[in-house]
């Protein structure tokens, strides 16, 4: 088994980028809006998005805080960024920013943002503390951080990301993430009042997610973490791989497509104010 590094990471969405988002219904772009309305942005707010993709969190947001407030966005991915950037004016929006850079290691003043997001991102820092850490660093006294990760009821795209991990581990091809995917509730909570947020409150929200067929499904692999996995196969190893894993799918298919539950836990927390002030905390 193999842990993803972070060259292996941004090799993984340098190659999805062009497709990330865009095989099947669009999902990660309706979570991110999701995550932008329950954190409550005010207009003229200043965010970081964090490991922003093609924008599913950035574009949104952008559009909230409008002309007065501006939307930052970093990645590891230079790929992903030029997407997010060509998506973005193709909205006619101008009030954001894109960097590649390190989550772990934020180029940033200390208290900078009124907001702060990661979306379903976490799991790929090898030190989710740090990383923590530092989006809390750049929060400012009485703002907003939200977060999403995969909740384990049901547990991410069941039973077909069961199945194809059963059929990994079969051919001894694993590429797992540093960091854990799948949480209730209760544990990214505690996860993130560990990393010192205040009033953190978590959400778990079930989805019925469908692909149209199952060769829509297998495309969505390449736009994820388990394209490592798949491009360190040779072809005819992946090609023998697919036919198997669409034979085992082909009883789960109905007359509509592919139906597969997703739950995911949406967190929204704060950093506390200073004792001193005595303020209360703030819409971001």
């Amino acid at each position: 088994m193999l842990v993803a590094t972070k060259q292996i990471i941004e090799e993984i969405f340098d190659g999805a980028a062009a497709r990330y988002d865009r095989e099947g219904p669009g999902i990660f772009q309706n979570w991110g809006a999701r995550l932008v309305e329950l954190i409550r942005l005010r207009d003229g707010a200043r965010a970081l998005d964090v490991a922003t993709g093609r924008g599913a969190v950035l574009l949104p947001a952008a559009q909230r805080v409008g002309k007065s407030g501006r939307v930052i966005g970093i990645d590891l991915s230079r790929a992903m960024l030029r997407e997010t950037e060509n998506a973005a004016r193709q909205l006619g929006l101008d009030n954001f920013e894109l960097h590649q850079m390190d989550a772990e290691h934020l180029e940033f003043r200390d208290e900078t943002f009124d907001a702060v997001t990661c979306a379903f991102s976490l799991f790929f820092f090898p030190a989710l503390d740090l990383a923590l850490r530092e989006m809390r660093r750049v929060l400012k006294p009485g703002g907003k951080f939200g977060a999403t990760t995969f909740g384990a009821t049901p547990p991410p795209f069941d039973p077909c990301w069961r199945i194809f991990a059963e059929q990994m581990r079969a051919y001894d091809a694993v590429v797992r993430t540093p960091g854990r995917v799948v949480y209730m509730p209760e544990e990214f909570q505690a996860i993130l009042t560990d990393a010192g947020f205040a009033r953190v409150e978590t959400r778990l929200e079930q989805y019925d997610i469908v692909f149209p067929d199952a060769e829509t499904w297998w495309a969505f692999q390449f736009t994820l973490g388990n394209r490592a996995a798949l491009m360190r196969m040779p072809d005819a190893t992946r090609a023998k791989f697919k036919d198997e894993y669409l034979a085992k799918l082909r009883p789960l298919l109905r007359a509509d497509g592919l139906h597969l539950g997703v739950s995911v836990v949406y967190a929204v927390a704060s950093r506390q104010q200073s004792a001193i002030s005595g303020q209360p905390i703030a819409e971001c």
